[in-house]
Formats: structure tokens, C-alpha cells, sequence
């Protein structure tokens, strides 16, 4: 009984941690028992697998309606936050999470990849359509034409093999993950480690490698550290997301990840369609320059003359200094806001919540 009501006394404290602005509305907690944060680390660790695990499924069914637009979207997020719970709770899930499954899902989460950015980069050209000039058109629909196709591509690749290795191993992760069998040593010095003294260690490790990250970027055209720093983002924002019902001080932690985690896509999303437009001019100069040949061979001069002038090169010009500017607009925000102290706050604000679970656990 006693137990009992120190486990409530401290659950309580956890919940009245002290929040930046208000106090986040009650959350629905999907299935996860109240004392989450009490539980074993593994035994937590399983459970959140098993959530993440449930929503990739569902996810997945959607694919079969090809009416639902969000659906690939909705698939690849379930699948990365699946991947990110593994990862974060490996020594944890290491009983019932294998290399086999691990390989599986990465490269399931590969397969979607250039599906979504097909995608994404076609939402962006659509937008632009309206604002161009007649002779940037034949730019744009070039673009367009090579991103549906590999969409399709993608999408064929998607339905033949990927999902059926998908549900093979969800299947197998299901069964292992729903079985947990442990030892206790009742004579140990040492309590099991709590959930709470785990989930402190990870959100102060995770802040530490954001803050690292993206502090060592040298140049916003250092694709390569940016799109790290994102990822960085995106692991702390997905290792509080579950635990905002059981800690308040987590939302605003969550909160600002996202911001920075959105930020960071959209400069790399206009990195992937920069790049994707330079790809371009190297194929279409050698189709026409291949074209203007046989022309000149066969001694057609006047439809040589045609295929020199009529270029789809305006628009890949116009469309990239769209993106540049674009570009320059979140290089902007990234420096003025987030390397000028939000980052640090952010960072603060996560160690602060670690050191609190840590002062909580050690009361209980």
C-alpha cells in the first residue's frame, strides 16, 4: 500500500511538472497503462513498439485506396516513427527485435522515399504553374512528366514487394514483441531500472547530439549536416511525443522540435528539387543535343533549327531561382532564430525535463 501511494505521490509531481505557458490539455493515452513511467524499461519500451507497430499496419491498409492522397504520407511517417522507437530503445527491444527486422523496415522506409519526394515536388510545381510565363511551361511539364513516372514506378514497386515484406515482418514483430519473459534478482542492490530513469537518459543524449549537430554547421549548403541536424530533430520530437499525456513539460519540448524538425524538411526538400532540376539540364541537353544529330544527318536543317529553339531550359531556370530564393528565405530564419537562441532554449528545456524525471525516480 504503501508503494502505492509513493508511486501516486510522485506520479502526481510528474504530471504538474511546470510547463513554459499553460497547461496542455488532457490527452487520450491510446492504450498505454497510467503508471507507464513506472514500468520497467523494457516492458514500456515493448508497449510503445507494439503502438507504433499497430499504426504502420493500419497505415499500410489505407495504401489500397487509391483515392486517399495521404495515404503513402501517412505509411512512411508510421514506418519512420516505428524505426525511431527501435532505434531509440534498442538494448531494451534486443530480446525481441532482430537485425532481420531492423534491415526489413529500413528498407521499406528507402522504398517510399523517392515515391513521397516525387510527390512533394510535384504539389511545389503545381503551385508554381499559375505564376509562369508561357515559355517556362515546357520546363515545367518536362519536370513533371519524369515525376509522375517515377511516382508510378514507385507506386508498382510498392504494391508487388515491399508490402508483402511489410506484413511478413509486422506479423513476426507482433508475436515477439507481445511475449516478454524476465528475471529478477531479488537479492541486487540495484532496483530495475525504471522507465522514467530511461527516458531521462535518452531526451538528455538526444538534446545533446541536436545541439551538436546543428551547432557544427559551418554553411547552409552543408546538405549532408543539415539533413542530420534533422534527423536529430525529429528523434527528440519523437522520443517525448508518447509520453505528453505523462509529463506536461513535454509538450513544449515536442512543440519546438517540430518547428525546427519542419523547418530543416522544407530546406531539404528544396535542396532534393534544385538538385532534381540540375539533373535535368545534363539529360535533356544530351536528348536534344542526340536529336539535333540525326536532324543535321538526315539533312533536315529546319527541324535541327526547331530542336535548337525550342528548349525547355527557360523554365528549369526560372524554377530553380524560385527555389533559390525560397532557399534564402529559410537560411535566413534558421541563422536569425534557431542559431541566435532557440536552440539553446530548446536544448535547456529538454535537459530540464530529463533532470526532473531523474529527481522523480529516485523519490519513488
Amino acid at each position: 500500500m504503501r508503494s502505492q501511494a509513493r508511486e501516486a505521490e510522485s506520479t502526481s509531481k510528474i504530471a504538474k511538472l511546470p510547463s513554459a505557458d499553460r497547461e496542455p490539455k488532457p490527452r487520450r493515452r491510446s492504450g498505454l497503462p497510467d503508471d507507464l513511467l513506472w514500468r520497467s524499461d523494457e516492458e514500456a519500451a515493448r508497449r510503445l513498439a507494439l503502438k507504433g507497430l499497430n499504426a504502420a499496419v493500419a497505415a499500410e491498409r489505407r495504401l489500397d485506396d487509391h483515392l486517399d492522397r495521404e495515404a503513402l504520407h501517412d505509411f512512411r511517417v508510421a514506418i519512420r516513427r516505428l524505426r525511431s522507437v527501435l532505434r531509440a530503445y534498442r538494448p531494451q527491444l534486443e530480446g525481441a527485435v532482430g537485425p532481420k527486422h531492423r534491415r526489413n523496415l529500413r528498407k521499406i522506409q528507402r522504398a517510399t522515399g523517392a515515391g513521397r519526394e516525387a510527390e512533394v515536388a510535384l504539389a511545389w510545381l503545381t503551385k508554381q504553374q499559375p505564376t509562369l510565363r508561357p515559355e517556362h511551361l515546357a520546363g515545367l511539364n518536362w519536370l513533371s512528366a519524369v515525376l509522375l513516372e517515377r511516382r508510378r514506378r514507385c507506386s508498382d514497386d510498392l504494391d508487388a514487394q515491399i508490402r508483402a515484406s511489410f506484413r511478413r515482418t509486422a506479423d513476426k514483430l507482433q508475436d515477439r514483441l507481445a511475449i516478454m519473459r524476465s528475471e529478477t534478482n531479488l537479492l541486487s542492490e540495484h532496483p530495475p531500472a525504471s522507465f522514467m530513469r530511461c527516458v531521462a537518459n535518452l531526451t538528455e543524449a538526444h538534446a545533446t547530439d541536436l545541439l551538436v549537430t546543428l551547432g557544427q554547421v559551418a554553411s547552409m549548403c552543408d546538405t549532408t549536416r543539415l539533413h542530420e541536424s534533422r534527423i536529430s530533430a525529429k528523434r527528440l520530437r519523437y522520443l517525448l511525443e508518447p509520453l505528453r499525456p505523462y509529463v506536461n513539460e513535454a509538450q513544449q519540448v515536442v512543440k519546438h522540435s517540430k518547428q525546427l524538425q519542419d523547418l530543416l524538411g522544407d530546406l531539404n526538400d528544396i535542396h532534393v528539387l534544385m538538385r532534381e532540376i540540375e539533373n535535368a539540364f545534363e539529360v535533356s541537353m544530351e536528348q536534344r543535343g542526340g536529336r539535333v544529330q540525326v536532324s543535321l544527318r538526315s539533312g533536315d536543317i529546319d527541324r535541327a533549327k526547331r530542336e535548337a529553339s525550342m528548349s525547355e531550359w527557360t523554365g528549369f531556370i526560372e524554377l530553380h531561382h524560385r527555389l533559390d530564393q525560397k532557399r534564402q528565405l529559410l537560411v535566413a530564419k534558421i541563422r536569425d532564430r534557431w542559431l541566435s537562441g532557440e536552440l539553446d532554449a530548446l536544448v535547456a528545456r529538454a535537459r530540464n525535463l530529463a533532470q526532473q524525471l531523474r529527481s522523480t525516480d529516485q523519490l519513488g
